[in-house]
């Protein structure tokens, strides 16, 4: 989470003014953990005193990297805005892409589903720069996606985002009634891939870090997400009940997974050692641990293990329905470790199964 610190005088003192970039549903939990914090209605920010101590406690909480004075913009950042001003162009009607996200946020919908939108109606805007949004027709947002999806080759995942970003506008921006898009591409029902028991056991042992070994065994033994597993608190981890809890996971919803005993003895080994102070998985700079982090040690994790090549991280939460399945646990009981809305999104787990389909036998046998 990046944050933005500005001089601020408060009740004639100074202090140490405290912005967000984005909204995160840790922020205000975080700011409480250091001394002397208030969040002031009037100037709209949390702030902290002026002293080296509480500025020094803020940049442990959130990550040294993470910090930055107002006026500062990484390099990084720059060129990334510059090279997506270039792709969409100049936008004629910038107003409406605030409207957008202000409708995004005031519905609580995470930063990366804000980011998501923002950019395919962005892209929207640019492709008609001289007319306003109001004024475009089913027509015109068919040309948009035939030619998009053309010529950069969106997948059906991409095209059903940028779908849902401009349905987003027209419906709960400008409040239209809802509208059925027949253009939507038809999902391709690809089965997901999974790694055999043996496959998961020799993957944790090409791990020799202990940080690195807890992150990937808990998204095994939970059936995390790679985003949940980055947001899990300290707090979230009830050794005495071998539970973990995932707050506001994927459509918001909180629940509850379960935790291995031999998970368990691994991370009372983690906490001795690395001390985590809010997160439970903290990066080198003290903020919490990236997607991209987890992602590369588990490539390396894959290289060195000699498993499937093409497997993610997302294959281990796959592997955990997989393997529960395969020793009978009830689909129910799976549906709600893994958060699923619809029994249906469960049901692909019976597809998958290799205890199963190693059971039944052609007619041909008969």
């Amino acid at each position: 989470m990046k944050i933005q610190v500005f001089p601020l005088a408060f009740e004639g003192r100074r202090r140490i003014g405290i912005k967000p970039l984005g909204y995160d549903r840790a922020f205000p939990g975080m700011m409480k953990q250091i001394k002397g914090s208030r969040w002031t209605p009037d100037v709209h920010c949390w702030h902290i005193p002026y002293e080296t101590e509480a500025y020094d406690q803020l940049k442990r909480l959130f990550g040294e990297g993470q910090v930055w004075p107002v006026a500062e913009r990484p390099v990084k950042e720059q060129k990334k805005a510059e090279n997506q001003d270039k792709e969409q162009g100049p936008l004629q009607y910038r107003d409406e892409l605030i409207r957008l996200e202000e409708r995004l946020r005031l519905q609580r919908y995470s930063y990366n589903t804000v980011k998501t939108y923002k950019n395919f109606f962005a892209q929207f805007l640019a492709f008609f720069p001289d007319q306003h949004p109001e004024k475009l027709e089913k027509k015109d947002i068919m040309k948009f996606l035939l030619e998009s999806s053309k010529d950069k080759k969106w997948s059906e995942a991409t095209q059903n985002q940028a779908v849902n970003a401009i349905k987003f506008y027209f419906e709960k921006v400008l409040g239209q009634e809802r509208t059925y898009y027949e253009f939507r591409p038809r999902r391709s029902q690809k089965l997901p891939g999974v790694f055999s028991e043996e496959e998961v056991l020799r993957l944790f042992g090409a791990i020799s870090n202990l940080k690195h070994k807890a992150i990937l065994m808990l998204i095994y033994s939970a059936g995390l997400r790679i985003g949940e597993s980055t947001q899990l608190r300290k707090q979230d981890v009830d050794i005495n009940r071998k539970m973990v809890f995932i707050k506001a996971g994927k459509g918001k919803k909180d629940r509850y997974s379960v935790l291995s005993d031999k998970l368990i003895s691994l991370l009372q080994r983690y906490f001795t050692v690395y001390t985590p102070e809010y997160w439970l998985f903290e990066g080198q700079d003290g903020g919490k641990y990236s997607t991209r982090s987890i992602q590369q040690i588990f490539r390396k994790a894959v290289d060195k293990a000699g498993v499937n090549p093409y497997s993610t991280v997302h294959t281990l939460r796959h592997s955990f329905a997989t393997h529960l399945l395969e020793r009978g646990t009830d689909l129910r009981y799976i549906q709600e470790l893994l958060g699923h809305s619809s029994s249906e999104t469960t049901q692909i787990y019976t597809h998958i199964t290799q205890k199963a389909r190693q059971k039944l036998c052609s007619p041909l046998d008969f």
